[in-house]
C-alpha cells in the first residue's frame, strides 16, 4: 500500500509573507519550520510559487499512524501548549512578587492593588483556562484524527524463508572500521548499526567524529590505528557548529591528517573526499527529531534529503553531533521516548540504501566524568539510550595522582575505551594523544594498548 504524504515549503530566507493568506486559503500552515500543505494542493501550490522559481516543494511521507489533519492539530498543541509555558512564567513571576499562594480571583481582590491591575491579573487568570481548554481539545482531535493501523511482523518459519537460515551460510558481517591483531584484521564498528561516542565537553567528541568522517571518505586509518573496510560516502550533522565553524574543523583536520601522506597517493585524496563528504548546520535550529513520542517534521526532512543526496553506492554512515541538539527534551530522560529515538536513527540504517552506520556523540554524565574508569553507563540521561546503542566507545581523560593527593589530568593524554559492542568482540583500549589543533592521534602501540576490562 502507498504511503500518504504531505508537501513542505521552506522559506529559504525570502519572506513568504504577503502569499500567507493564499496559503491558508488551500489549507496549508506554518509550523516553525515552512509552510505545510496537503498532497492533493500541490499544483495549486505550484501555481502561487511559479515566480519563485528556486523555492522548492518537498514531499513528505506521513507515518502509517497520522493523517494531514493530524499534524495540523498536534502543531495546534504545540502552539498552545507554548503559549501555556511562557503565560504559566508571568504568572509565577506575580505569585513570587506578590508572595501568594497561587493567582485567583479571591487572592486577586485581596492585593491592595489599582482596580485595572486587578482586571489585567484576573484577565490572566481566564486567558490561562481558555488555552488549557484549547490545548485539551488540540490533543484530543490529534488523537482522534491518527488512523489506528496495525503493523503486520510477517512472521515465517525458517522452512518458508527464502534462503533457510539454518542450512545456508550467513552473508559476511558488514564492516565500517577494522582492527589489527598482528595479521588478523578483526571488526571494530560494523555497518548498519547505531552508535555512539562518549564524552566529556572538551575532551575530543567532535574532532574524533570529523576524523572518522575524512578516514572514510579518503580511506586512511582512523586515529592512525583503525583501518577503514572500504572508502566510502558520509554525512556529517552538527549541531552546536556554525558553517564556518565547521569549515575550520575540516580544513586543520586534513592539513593535519595529509600533512606528511599526500605524496603516497596517485592523485589528491581530498579531491576525491569532496564529493564523499557532505556536510549541515543544524545550529540555530530546532532540530529535535522527535516530540511527544512521534517523530517530528525535521527528521522528516533529513531523512528525505539524505535519500534525495544518496549515491548510488549508498551512504556508509551518518555522523550526528552532539545527539542532544537532536534528542529532544523527552527523549534524553524519559527511556520510552530514548527508545523510540533509537528507533528513528535505526530507520536512517533501514531506509537509506546503503544501510549505514549511525554514530552520535554524546556527552558524558558527571558521575562518569569523577569516575576513574568509565563503562556502558556513562552517557548522560536516559538509560535507555545506552541500552538502544549496538555500539558505545569512551573517550576519557587520563588522571594522574600527586603527592598531595590532590588530582589532576595527564596533558592531552585520553583513553578510546571500548565499552559496548554486540557483535564483535570488545577490544583493548587505546591511548590517545591529542595536538595543540585538537586532533588525536594513537601514541606508539608499544605504549598505546591495555589490558582488556
Amino acid at each position: 500500500m502507498t504511503r500518504q504524504s504531505y508537501l513542505i515549503l521552506l522559506p529559504h530566507g525570502r519572506n513568504l509573507r504577503p502569499l500567507q493568506d493564499k496559503f491558508y486559503e488551500i489549507g496549508g500552515f506554518y509550523n516553525g519550520i515552512g509552510y505545510v500543505f496537503p498532497f492533493q494542493k500541490e499544483q495549486t501550490l505550484k501555481q502561487i510559487i511559479k515566480h519563485l522559481p528556486d523555492i522548492k516543494i518537498r514531499k513528505i511521507d506521513l507515518e502509517d499512524d497520522h493523517t494531514f489533519d493530524s499534524i495540523r492539530q498536534a502543531h495546534n498543541a504545540s502552539y498552545f501548549r507554548d503559549k501555556l509555558f511562557t503565560l504559566d512564567h508571568k504568572i509565577l513571576s506575580i505569585i513570587h512578587t506578590y508572595q501568594l499562594d497561587e493567582l485567583s480571583e479571591i487572592s486577586v481582590e485581596s492585593l491592595q492593588l489599582p482596580p485595572e491591575q486587578k482586571t489585567q491579573f484576573l484577565e490572566l487568570i481566564q486567558e490561562k483556562e481558555k488555552l488549557k481548554r484549547a490545548l485539551e481539545w488540540a490533543e484530543g482531535m490529534e488523537k482522534t484524527l491518527s488512523s489506528q493501523k496495525l503493523i503486520s511482523f510477517q512472521m515465517k518459519f525458517i522452512s518458508e524463508q527464502s534462503v533457510n537460515f539454518l542450512l545456508k551460510e550467513a552473508p559476511k558481517m558488514p564492516r565500517l572500521i577494522n582492527y589489527m591483531e598482528g595479521s588478523y584484521v578483526k571488526a571494530f564498528i560494523r555497518k548498519g548499526i547505531v552508535g555512539m561516542l562518549v564524552g566529556s565537553g572538551g575532551v575530543g567528541k567532535t574532532h574524533a567524529l570529523a576524523q572518522l568522517a575524512i578516514s572514510i571518505t579518503t580511506g586512511i586509518p582512523w586515529l592512525g590505528k583503525y583501518p577503514v573496510e572500504k572508502t566510502g560516502y558520509v554525512f556529517m550533522g552538527m549541531g552546536e557548529n556554525s558553517e564556518e565553524d565547521i569549515h575550520r574543523l575540516l580544513r586543520k583536520t586534513v592539513k593535519k591528517l595529509f600533512r606528511e601522506q599526500t605524496s603516497f597517493f596517485d592523485k589528491n585524496p581530498l579531491l576525491e573526499a569532496s564529493t564523499r563528504l557532505a556536510v549541515a548546520s543544524f545550529n540555530g535550529l530546532d532540530s529535535s527529531f522527535i516530540y511527544k513520542g512521534k517523530p517530528t517534521q525535521a527528521y522528516e526532512l533529513l531523512l528525505q534529503e539524505l535519500k534525495e543526496k544518496e549515491p548510488k553506492e549508498g551512504w556508509s554512515c551518518i555522523i550526528l553531533d552532539p545527539i542532544s541538539r537532536f534528542l529532544g527534551a523527552d527523549a534524553e530522560t524519559d527511556n520510552a521516548s530514548a527508545t523510540r529515538f533509537i528507533a528513528l536513527l535505526e530507520r536512517l540504517t533501514l531506509e537509506l540504501e546503503g544501510h549505514p552506520t549511525v554514530l552520535f556523540g554524546h556527552h558524558m554524565s558527571k558521575n562518569a566524568q569523577a569516575a576513574r574508569n568509565t563503562d556502558q553507563g556513562a552517557a548522560r540521561g536516559s538509560s535507555a539510550i545506552t541500552d538502544g546503542v549496538r555500539w558505545q566507545a569512551n573517550l576519557e581523560k587520563i588522571r594522574k595522582t600527586l603527592n598531595s593527593e590532590e588530582e589532576e589530568y595527564e596533558l592531552d593524554q585520553i583513553i578510546l575505551r571500548y565499552v559496548k559492542s554486540n557483535f564483535t568482540a570488545i577490544l583493548p583500549s587505546l591511548r590517545l594523544k591529542k595536538d595543540e589543533d585538537g586532533i588525536l592521534f594513537a601514541q606508539d602501540p608499544n605504549q598505546s594498548i591495555f589490558k582488556k576490562r
